[in-house]
Parts: C-alpha cells; sequence; structure tokens
C-alpha cells in the first residue's frame, strides 16, 4: 500500500494533506457541536432562581463562556455560534470532497499510465508469462479498488481514529461514571471487527483471481467469436462463463454475508450501551441535589458522543473492508512494477547508419542457443550458426515449434539473449542503438495487428509523415493497391478493431505494406504470407525485391515462399539439419524433399 501511495506525485500528496487538513476541521467542530447542541437543553427548561441568574454556555460542565444577565441573549448567543460552527463545518466538508476526489482522479490516471508505460516495456516473453486478461484486470479493476481506498483513506481513515479518540476524550470530560459504559464495549466491537476480517481477507485474495478468469472467458470469447459460431460452440462458451461468473459470484456472497452480519451486531451493541448509559442516569438521578438542567444536557451530549465513539468503529470497520481488497490489488500493481523484465532498450551503444548501402546489412549468428528462462531444462535454439549477406534473401523453413519464429523475433531485439552472437553489419545486436535497429529493420508476424481507425491512419503508425507516393509504393509492392482502391473510400475506409471487416490475406499485405513505409534496410517476414495463395505471394516477393533494396529474411512453412531465395535454412526441434538452395535441398535433404512433393500434390 506505502509503496503504491509513494508512486504517486508531490502535487497528489499534497491535495490530500489539504483535503485531511479540511477533513480534522471538520472533525472537531462536529465533536462541539452535541456539547453546544445540549445547550439549548439546560437554557430552555425553566430555573426556580431565574431572576438573578447569569447565563453561560458551559462546556464539559466546567467551562462556563460567554456569560449573558438574561435567558435570550444566552440563546441569541448560542445560536450565532452553532450557525456558524454548521456552515464552517459545511464549507470544510464540501472542500475536502472536492480536493480528495480531485486527488484520486488523478493518483488514479497516473497509476494507470504508470503501469502502461511498465506494460509497454514488457518483452513477449513477460507478456506472455503474465498472461494478457490479468494485465487488464490490473489496470483496470486493481486500479479503481485502489482510488476506492485512497477515497475512503482520505475520509474514513481521518474521521473514525478521532471520532473514536476524541469522542472517548470528551465523555470523560463530560462524565466520568457514564464514560466507562462507553468504553467496555469497545472491546467487544473491536473483537467482531477482527473477527469479520479473519473470516472475509482469503476470501477478497481469491476473487481476485476469480475476476480474471471472467476477463479471459470473455476476451477468448470476443477473439474466437468467428471460431465460435463456425463450430457451435456458443453454449459451450456460455457455460464456461457462467461457471466462471459463478465461482466470483458464490464468493462475492459470501464475502459480503459477513459483513452484512457485522452492521446489524454493531448497532445491537450500540442500543445496548445506550440503554446502559440510560440505567446509569436513572439510577443516579436520586443522587443529583438542586438545578438538574445541565445533568439532563450531560445525559444528551453523553449519547451524542456514544453514538459518535460507535460510528467511529463503524466507519473503520467499513473501511478495513475496502483495506483488505485494496491491499490485494496495490499487491498486484506492485508486483507489475517490479517485475524484473529484460530491458531491451540500448539508448547509446553502437550506431547503425541506415544510409550505409544495403550490402553494409549483413544478419549472423554465431554458435548461438538461447531458452527462454534461465532454469529450462532445454534449449528452443541449439548450436545456431549462419549468415545472410546483405542485399540477398535468406528462406527459413521447418516444422510446427522448430524455433522459427524465435530466430526472427530475436534479430528484431525483442528477447534477451546470453549465449553466442547475434550480428548486423558485424556489430552485436544487443548493443546497437534501439533507434538506430528500429529505423532499420521491420518485422512482419503472421497474426497481424491493425488498430481501429482507417487503412491510412494504421499504414501512417510505421511514419506518420509518410507522402502519397511512399504510400502507393508499399500498396504496390504488397499487393495492396488494387483492394484498397476498390473501397470508394479507398485510404480512408475504416478498420475495425483487429481488422474485424477485412479478410486475412488483406491483413497481411496492409502489414507488409506498412513495414514497407520505413524503407528497411532488413525485412523480416514471419509466415506473414500464409493467408494468401501461391501466385500472390510470389509476385508479392518479387515486387518487394523489384521495389525495396534490403536484406531480406523470409519464415514460412511454404516452400513456394522460400524456393527461390539465395539460401534457405531447414530447422527442426532447434536445430539447423540443412541448408543451401531450392534445388541442392530437393536432392539433400529428406525432410525438405518430402514436404516440397506434398505441397506440390496439394
Amino acid at each position: 500500500m506505502i509503496k503504491v501511495f509513494k508512486l504517486l506525485p508531490k502535487k497528489v500528496k499534497t491535495l490530500f494533506l489539504i483535503g485531511i487538513i479540511l477533513i480534522l476541521i471538520n472533525v472537531v467542530i462536529t465533536m462541539f457541536l452535541p456539547i453546544l447542541l445540549s445547550q439549548f437543553l439546560s437554557l430552555i427548561a425553566p430555573s426556580s432562581n431565574e431572576a438573578s441568574q447569569t447565563y453561560y454556555i458551559v462546556l464539559f460542565n466546567k467551562v462556563n463562556l460567554f456569560p449573558s444577565n438574561t435567558q435570550a441573549q444566552a440563546i441569541t448567543k448560542l445560536i450565532i455560534i452553532v450557525i456558524l460552527m454548521i456552515v464552517f463545518g459545511l464549507i470544510t466538508s464540501i472542500g475536502s470532497v472536492l480536493i480528495t476526489t480531485y486527488a484520486g482522479e488523478l493518483s488514479s490516471n497516473h497509476l494507470r499510465n504508470t503501469l502502461f508505460e511498465k506494460y509497454q516495456k514488457l518483452s513477449i516473453k513477460d507478456i506472455a508469462e503474465l498472461k494478457t486478461e490479468t494485465l487488464i484486470t490490473r489496470i483496470n479493476d486493481d486500479v479503481a479498488i485502489f482510488w476506492d481506498f485512497l477515497m475512503s483513506a482520505s475520509s474514513s481513515l481521518v474521521r473514525a481514529p478521532f471520532f473514536i479518540i476524541v469522542g472517548v476524550v470528551f465523555s470523560f470530560l463530560t462524565d466520568v461514571n457514564l464514560s466507562w459504559a462507553a468504553i467496555g464495549v469497545v472491546p467487544v466491537l473491536v473483537f467482531v471487527l477482527l473477527l469479520i476480517f479473519k473470516l472475509v481477507n482469503p476470501l477478497i485474495k481469491k476473487n481476485r483471481k476469480n475476476l480474471d478468469q471472467i476477463t479471459k472467458e470473455v476476451e477468448e470469447s470476443i477473439i474466437g467469436s468467428k471460431l465460435i459460431k463456425t463450430y457451435n460452440l456458443e453454449q459451450k462458451q456460455k457455460h464456461k462463463f457462467d461457471l466462471a461468473n459463478k465461482r466470483w459470484s458464490s464468493v462475492e456472497i459470501k464475502t459480503f454475508s459477513y459483513f452484512a452480519i457485522g452492521n446489524p451486531a454493531f448497532f445491537a451493541i450500540i442500543n445496548l450501551v445506550i440503554v446502559a448509559i440510560y440505567y446509569i442516569a436513572a439510577y443516579n438521578l436520586n443522587d443529583i441535589s438542586g438545578d438538574k438542567r445541565q445533568f439532563f444536557a450531560t445525559i444528551n451530549v453523553f449519547i451524542e458522543y456514544e453514538v459518535l465513539i460507535s460510528f467511529g468503529i463503524l466507519m473503520l470497520s467499513q473501511f478495513l473492508g475496502i483495506l483488505f481488497r485494496a491491499k490485494t490489488s496495490a499487491g498486484r500493481i506492485v508486483e507489475i512494477l517490479e517485475k524484473p523484465y529484460d530491458d531491451l532498450n540500448v539508448a547509446n551503444g553502437l550506431t547503425l547508419d541506415k544510409s550505409l548501402p544495403t550490402k553494409d546489412f549483413s544478419v549472423e549468428f554465431k554458435d548461438f542457443n538461447f531458452k527462454y528462462y534461465k532454469n529450462s531444462p532445454e534449449y528452443i535454439l541449439k548450436n545456431i550458426n549462419f549468415k545472410v549477406n546483405g542485399g540477398k534473401t535468406l528462406g527459413i523453413i521447418g516444422p510446427t515449434g522448430s524455433g522459427k519464429t524465435t530466430i526472427g523475433t530475436l534479430i528484431a531485439n525483442n528477447l534477451k539473449y546470453t549465449e553466442g552472437s547475434i550480428l548486423i553489419n558485424d556489430k552485436e545486436l544487443n548493443q546497437i542503438n534501439s533507434k538506430d535497429l528500429s529505423e532499420s529493420l521491420a518485422i512482419v508476424y503472421q497474426e497481424s495487428q491493425l488498430f481501429a481507425g482507417t487503412i491510412r491512419s494504421n499504414l501512417l503508425f510505421a511514419k506518420p509523415d509518410a507522402t502519397a507516393e511512399e504510400i502507393s509504393k508499399a500498396l504496390t509492392a504488397s499487393c495492396s493497391i488494387d483492394f484498397v482502391y476498390r473501397f470508394d473510400d479507398g485510404l480512408d475506409h475504416p478498420v475495425y478493431q483487429r481488422g474485424k471487416n477485412l479478410s486475412g490475406g488483406q491483413k497481411q499485405r496492409l502489414s507488409i505494406a506498412r513495414s514497407l513505409l520505413v524503407n528497411p534496410k532488413i525485412l523480416i517476414l514471419d509466415d506473414s504470407t500464409s493467408a494468401l495463395d501461391n501466385l500472390t505471394t510470389k509476385k508479392l516477393i518479387e515486387n518487394i525485391k523489384k521495389y525495396y533494396d534490403c536484406t531480406t529474411i523470409i519464415i514460412s512453412q511454404k516452400i513456394n515462399s522460400i524456393k527461390h531465395s539465395d539460401e534457405i535454412l531447414v530447422i527442426n526441434a532447434g536445430e539447423i539439419i540443412a541448408k543451401g538452395k531450392h534445388e541442392q535441398l530437393t536432392k539433400e535433404c529428406k525432410w525438405y524433399r518430402e514436404i516440397y512433393h506434398n505441397q506440390l500434390e496439394q
């Protein structure tokens, strides 16, 4: 909790401090009001010696303030003081709410931005390990719960202790004997409070994970809607969601049932204490000699304080309910923010001058081994050695799970490596300035990532200042220009989230066009033509060679996509089992030859 609060900007902390000061002033006013209001009873009630009496406003049965010669004068003074305090209390109350609410919104905004920045730094491996659903829940729901905690802490956590402590002190100043009745109930209330939270704390932790599961089911149902409809899986998905929702609901009902039992228990105890106060007062009434007006006023103010003390304990119990939820959420936020990650950004490393000729942009793997986690028993890539000279084309083929995509991801510097070398123009990849590398290299993955907007806005992600000529060239090279201008609105044709209104082939071609806009010196196509037919794939690769001068690495499961490469690597189980040109491999590599003949038959 403290760690998260420390992350907040100084301005936000200052606003919370101002809000707390206003709340404290309001609490002091609230505590003095019962004493002042009780004075109306002692002033209005008749007295036997009114003619010679001097009227006072009495605090704690001891302090006499504002003497008046007549009852009317005393009542007038009391009314003016009470009204001023009520008005001032209203101002401080409204001010504290406005300031703390504003500070709370700034806090949420800051925490979400901080989490989002951390998400941007996480590697592909980190995101896969954490899982998408929990990242979404943490930035939305957990931050909202922590906001709720800040609002409650700035109000309840400040008011409740003051109501309890000051209420007890004022009670003893008012009447010592009656105060013991109030003090005696505090341990009982605290015991009930602790018992409730011992029961609900594990339930709250459990339900955060249940909420992650609900988010996962919703996300999968939305993303996989086509597959679900194709195979009539609606009922199955609904059943999975119902189970996740029921698990969450049952725990939530159980949690709030404990809280629901607590409130009636509190009020029952409070009412019993009030009965005890009246009993003690009635028992002592005969011992009071003379004017009993102040005694009745004392009983009245004492009950007010008893209610305030009990209200303070109730506020504290409600705050602790929020606290336990926020503690779990804060822990989940801190877990992300403190998570070690592979910092792949290089600010002051080796330069990679994009103005150099393409022949200088060679890519080489030397004695390279790789595994995703240090404690993993097996390597994903083993003893990888190859070099593609600048301006040449390298094809990489292999069965699913052989490590092909990992090679492309490593060249794009999206994974951290420690064993062996990856060299670009004889410079170690993980020592090259990230800005230089991103300007010189582009990678297109099989799963095309398009964002809600237009075709133009998606293309301009890669190069915001791209000219019309550059856009046209990229669309032509990627075989996209025909279908783009078949739309009435052309480049301004809307694209739905994830490109839902485009076919798989259209999405892949637009993704390739976007990467070509940066005019890369190194282009990696990671199975990014899988949705295209053989003729379109062949034309697209020919267009890239025709319009762009770059080192090209084509990763594919289709031999037709790579057979014209200058060299082809065959990878199986993370190892290079063969390399050479297409004709050579059809003769010398049994696996390559079998795949080639199978694909020819298809």
